[in-house]
């Protein structure tokens, strides 16, 4: 099952090149899924960078001259995809090795299935000096929890801090922080299981920061509408779980959401306050 993975970004080139890494460790074969980066307009350097980014799979990478809405990326991604399953992905998260075998896995046993993202943790896998008060506080006591993780040799420039090396031996995997959306799936998992069984809105928890599902449940369901980040997604699964779909969520894999500093992905991806996430 040919997998395509779409990953809108904006000013996160350094994450995200510890995202793609993460694709160069599947233990799946990588002519078995393929990449799609859509740059919102960034201006930290992500085309050059990614440039000289050796990928072992097929990776598509798009550039925007002019900022779209964050629904236009995700539906350019769908129109750009080979796949027959689509993975839609946040640009800050590492993936384990298992990543694609679990999404293709679970859909070869559910034909209208979505996927939903369950664990996740946070890490600075890159210092930036427009952290705010907090994350600066955090990341400090959080390196010195951790002496083997590079420290920042400057505080006005942005820093890696990951070796890739470490990434191959799942360090990161075993010193991340608690998330909270993590904390509230795993909530709903202990009271509805994993099938999400008798939960009355299962679109709630649709999230494209990491979920997976079959192009022709997107053709059937209609593609994203440019609404607020979050009523986009909860408009979508709305219609999902109207034309059928079973919500699921994965409870094989844990992913690591790198901490940045908060940008706009898009002109209509900034969510209300009403629907503002945790």
């Amino acid at each position: 099952m040919l997998t395509s993975v779409v990953i809108p970004a904006k000013n996160a080139a350094d994450q995200l090149l510890y995202t793609l890494f993460g694709f160069n460790l599947q233990y799946c074969a990588f002519e078995e899924f393929e990449v799609i980066v859509l740059d919102n307009t960034s201006t930290d350097a992500t085309r050059e960078k990614l440039s000289r980014f050796t990928a072992h799979f097929p990776l598509n990478y798009v550039q925007f001259r002019a900022k779209k809405p964050l629904a236009h990326l995700l539906n350019t991604g769908i129109q750009l995809a080979r796949g027959e399953l689509i993975v839609f992905l946040a640009a800050q998260m590492i993936v384990p090795r298992s990543f694609i075998g679990v999404h293709q896995q679970a859909h070869e046993k559910a034909s209208h299935l979505v996927l939903l993202g369950q664990d996740r943790k946070r890490i600075y896998s890159v210092y930036e000096p427009g952290f705010s008060a907090t994350q600066h506080a955090e990341c400090q006591l959080w390196l010195e929890q951790y002496p083997h993780v590079k420290r920042p040799h400057t505080l006005v420039e942005t820093v890696p801090l990951l070796e890739e090396s470490q990434i191959v031996n799942g360090l990161p995997f075993h010193i991340g922080l608690p998330c909270p959306i993590a904390q509230k799936r795993l909530a709903a998992r202990e009271k509805y299981g994993a099938k999400l069984a008798r939960h009355r809105s299962p679109w709630t928890l649709f999230d494209t920061q990491h979920v997976s599902l079959r192009r022709e449940s997107l053709q059937k369901a209609g593609l994203f509408r440019e609404l607020p980040r979050i009523e986009m997604e909860r408009d979508l699964g709305k219609r999902l779980l109207k034309n059928g779909c079973q919500f699921q969520l994965d409870d094989k894999l844990t992913l690591l959401k790198q901490e940045c500093m908060q940008k706009r992905l898009g002109a209509s991806s900034q969510p209300t306050k009403k629907n503002r996430r945790a």
